[in-house]
């Protein structure tokens, strides 16, 4: 029932598809726009007991506890003619075969595509495919979680939230990669739904039967994410650059005179070649400095990037894909341009709209998501919640997005608690040195983002750090100015083949990471 893919929609929505089956239950159209009902009491949502009467025991339901005030938001049960009919019934993925398709996003998410070539995302439809399991929090006897599916009172604050964060993203021509419209709730009955598509029911229903299990429905713009694809799939892309000259591409004296001293170690392999430190160590330990890398020719003038097709890309359609976009590029650098400029360039420009969006959040009060509960400590300020966008339908310049606002919060609504007792000020700091740690490459601040690569030599490595230090003193600027000041400074637009260069390149990361599931 989903109209076949074209390529950029394999590449920046994604190609592994899951089945669809209808649930019993409601779909609710949200109004985000209406009154925002807040309750200052939010006890309720957070713990319910329940008692083993065979073996004496009392299981506890944990769910989020953020550390604000809860909010409803109005809503209306959808007509037939109100939503897309394949919305008629709440959806949940399965191991069924089904005429219903969809690809997947991530453990609780799937995206499905409408004959009018919308794009919607339904975050909380079920855990990969088994449902919404019940499962026990760090191995303990009593306490115990639901896992695949949203809850109300994070529904209603991801609705809101999305809508809220996009209105002000908006007056500075940002797009939020999601857009509110409503959800799913999961019922128990005998019901039939007479239709081509399986009907299932969850089997975990009847337990803690008064938890609502939601699945919140938004229209979005992308799926893959900077982290865990692009910029993943862009450093797997240094082992495929080469010179005229056959000799290695990068000029290691050349890039470490790029360093202060106080950034430069031995390298692992040998005591007489030096190296920089990590980017997150500089970040860290408060080294990193502004690099003055425009004049510098840490990159050999010759390199270009190899028309091998490397092993991975197996398939003949997306051979013949690489190969075009490599053609795009080496015509590009043919013309006396040079790829450290290009590459140099990218980097600078995701930190830029990085430290841009997190700035303007900040500016505005919002916490992107950071507290600590019983279900552990939670960060949704990282790299992996901004998707990349296909500029084609983009109302924006910029390439990135951001999502996954389920956790935000306004310091207006901030109410410390047991397990979060400082200030909205520390709050939002700890947010900002989280999104530094893992735009610097550190893939172990953050279970967010996973994806990481081990260079294929010190050269390459010492790119990277490079590359990232460019980044994330561009993230710093940018988030600074942006955070003061309330405003989004310009970035040098892309000329038009600027622009086709760069949409190559980020084309042939994300054709080496479409098996990725961030």
């Amino acid at each position: 029932m989903m109209d076949a893919l074209s390529d950029d929609e394999l590449l920046f929505y994604g190609s592994i598809k899951i089945n669809f089956a209808h649930h019993c239950g409601s779909v609710h159209l949200s109004n985000p726009e209406s009154e925002c009902r807040t309750n200052k009491d939010t006890s309720p949502l957070n713990s319910v007991l329940s008692t083993d009467n065979d073996n004496h025991l009392h299981h506890q339901l944990i769910l989020p506890e953020l550390p604000t005030t809860s909010v409803e938001i109005d809503s209306t049960i959808v007509n037939p003619h109100s939503l897309h009919n394949i919305f008629q019934y709440p959806l949940i993925k399965t191991k069924l075969s089904s005429p219903m398709k969809g690809i997947v996003s991530g453990t609780r998410s799937a995206l499905i595509k409408t004959h009018s070539s919308k794009w919607y995302r339904l975050k909380g439809c079920g855990d990969n495919t088994d449902g919404f399991p019940i499962k026990s929090i760090s191995n303990s006897d009593i306490k115990f979680t639901i896992r695949g599916c949203a809850f109300f009172h994070t529904t209603h604050r991801e609705l809101y939230m999305t809508h809220y964060i996009t209105q002000l993203l908006t007056s500075h021509r940002i797009q939020s990669a999601n857009i509110s419209i409503g959800w799913f709730e999961y019922k128990l009955s005998d019901d039939k739904i007479h239709s081509d598509i399986p009907t299932v029911q969850d089997i975990s229903l009847h337990q803690w039967s008064n938890i609502q299990r939601c699945c919140i429905l938004m229209e979005t713009l992308g799926n893959k994410r900077l982290s865990d694809h692009v910029l993943y799939g862009l450093e797997q892309l240094f082992s495929l650059i080469i010179t005229n000259e056959q000799s290695h591409p990068v000029d290691q004296s050349n890039l470490i005179s790029l360093f202060p001293s106080e950034r430069l170690t031995e390298s692992e392999t040998s005591s007489k070649q030096l190296v920089p430190l990590s980017t997150w160590f500089a970040s860290l330990t408060n080294i990193l400095r502004p690099i003055d890398y425009h004049k510098s020719k840490w990159l050999h003038r010759s390199s270009h990037f190899s028309h091998e097709i490397p092993a991975d890309i197996d398939e003949h359609h997306w051979q013949r894909v690489w190969t075009t976009h490599i053609n795009v590029l080496n015509n590009y650098l043919q013309t006396n341009k040079h790829l450290a400029d290009l590459l140099c360039l990218v980097y600078k420009r995701f930190g830029f709209e990085c430290g841009s969006i997190l700035g303007l959040m900040h500016h505005y009060r919002i916490s992107w998501g950071t507290y600590t509960d019983e279900l552990g400590v939670h960060c949704n300020a990282h790299p992996n919640n901004l998707v990349i966008k296909l500029l084609s339908s983009s109302s924006s310049s910029f390439l990135l997005a951001p999502l996954d606002f389920d956790m935000s919060f306004i310091e207006t609504n901030y109410q410390p608690n047991r397990m979060n007792t400082g200030s909205f000020d520390e709050i939002i700091q700890l947010e900002l040195s989280a999104f530094q740690l893992t735009l610097a490459g550190d893939s172990q601040s953050n279970s967010g983002v996973t994806a990481w690569i081990e260079m294929s030599d010190h050269q390459w490595t010492s790119a990277r750090w490079l590359l990232r230090d460019i980044m994330l003193n561009e993230f710093n600027k940018a988030y600074n100015q942006t955070c003061q000041q309330g405003c989004v400074n310009v970035f040098d637009g892309f000329s038009n083949e600027l622009n086709c260069v760069v949409q190559s390149l980020i084309r042939l990361a994300l054709i080496k990471t479409m098996k990725e599931i961030a």
